[in-house]
């Protein structure tokens, strides 16, 4: 007796773990499908990056011993042949400089007679790039700064297609050196003068997150604090690393000085519907699209178009979109219901719903000139 009781209580059990799997399992899917709610919202495609300052800039050195009378302010735009410093010789150095090249002793070891003192390294540097000046007028137009660090003559317009990255974080890593205030030798730098016009931003990011820039587009660049637009000028890829170029005209507070400059860059910015980019799929027919949730709880796949996307979330157009062929799609709209993570049912109804295309058919529509239709055979 208590065998067959055993036996009834072995098949109740059977069929009861058959009846969670035929009924609970499906519901606990249910269950465990995520989805979200498209809703408008706003994406900022950005990059931190430690960027090179690269402009053009004229050093000019005194003629002779001289006190020196500064006319114009550090950081003021200035015309051509302004004079920016006053220079008066100094009579009992130059006398000095004199007796000096006379006994041979102008050779830059003891910082007497022709030396530049603790300029020497920059001054050599610089070389034939330094201006001389005798009265203190600048021959270029720019902003007047009265810091030097021996840069200038490498760190131009000119051979910034040239200078990797070694020659930049070198040549922006100089400490400024303030040109003398009240007196100076022969070859001292005086003053520098900046040109009003336009300059570089050079940075390097892995190949993977350069993708995103294009030379001619437009990023924005926070400077000080101010936001400001400027042009990508060139994206030299390399192995591993790009080297970006951006060409800016704006100036702000502390420029003068600066050989860096840490910041942000905003590659896109873009408004529209918030999608997460695991939700996005491909069909075999390559059109990017989401799956959506109607209220039988069917999954639908709809096309959408990105406008900006952060690697992790994108924005994509609501409603209504034009494809590249000026076509007119309708899209996923404001409050539809995103399916997080597509499942391979999914995924194996679009090979149903958009195919992959015969290769006979992609020629013949390519070999379609714009705004005419594919003849059907026969006619």
């Amino acid at each position: 007796m208590k065998k067959w009781l055993i036996a009834i209580v072995v098949y109740i059990g059977l069929i009861a773990v058959c009846c969670i799997a035929i009924y609970a399992v499906p519901f606990l899917g249910d269950k465990l499908e995520r989805t979200y709610i498209a809703e408008y919202g706003s994406i900022d495609v950005t990059d931190e990056v430690s960027a090179f300052i690269v402009r053009d800039e004229k050093v000019y050195t005194a003629a002779q011993p001289s006190h020196i009378k500064r006319q114009a302010e550090e950081g003021k735009l200035i015309i051509g042949n302004t004079k920016v410093v006053e220079l008066t010789p100094d009579e009992s150095a130059i006398k000095a400089e004199e007796e000096a090249a006379a006994e041979g002793k102008n050779k830059g070891k003891s910082g007497k007679g022709l030396t530049q003192g603790r300029y020497t390294d920059i001054m050599s540097e610089l070389g034939d790039s330094a201006a001389v000046t005798s009265d203190g007028t600048s021959k270029n137009a720019g902003y007047v700064s009265y810091h030097v660090d021996g840069a200038e003559a490498k760190l131009n317009t000119n051979a910034i297609d040239d200078l990797t990255y070694e020659d930049l974080k070198e040549l922006t890593g100089r400490r400024a050196l303030a040109t003398p205030k009240s007196k100076c030798g022969t070859g001292y730098p005086v003053f520098k003068v900046v040109r009003n016009g336009k300059w570089y931003l050079v940075y390097y990011l892995d190949n993977k997150e350069a993708g995103k820039y294009y030379p001619g587009n437009t990023v924005k660049v926070d400077m000080d604090g101010q936001e400001v637009t400027v042009t990508i000028s060139d994206v030299q890829t390399g192995k591993k690393q790009t080297k970006v170029v951006l060409s800016c005209k704006s100036f702000f507070d502390g420029f003068l000085e600066m050989r860096n400059l840490d910041t942000t860059v905003t590659v896109e910015s873009a408004e529209g519907l918030l999608l997460e980019d695991q939700s996005i799929v491909e069909a075999p027919d390559g059109m990017r699209g989401v799956f959506v949730k109607d209220k039988l709880g069917n999954h639908v796949f709809k096309p959408v178009r990105v406008k900006a996307d952060d690697g992790r979330k994108c924005v994509a157009y609501s409603d209504i979109y034009m494809d590249d062929g000026g076509n007119y799609v309708e899209t996923i709209g404001t409050y539809d219901e995103i399916i997080a993570n597509p499942s391979d049912d999914d995924m194996k109804s679009l090979e149903k719903t958009h195919p992959k295309e015969k290769t006979e058919d992609k020629k013949a529509k390519e070999d379609v000139p714009a705004g005419n239709t594919v003849p059907v055979t026969g006619e």
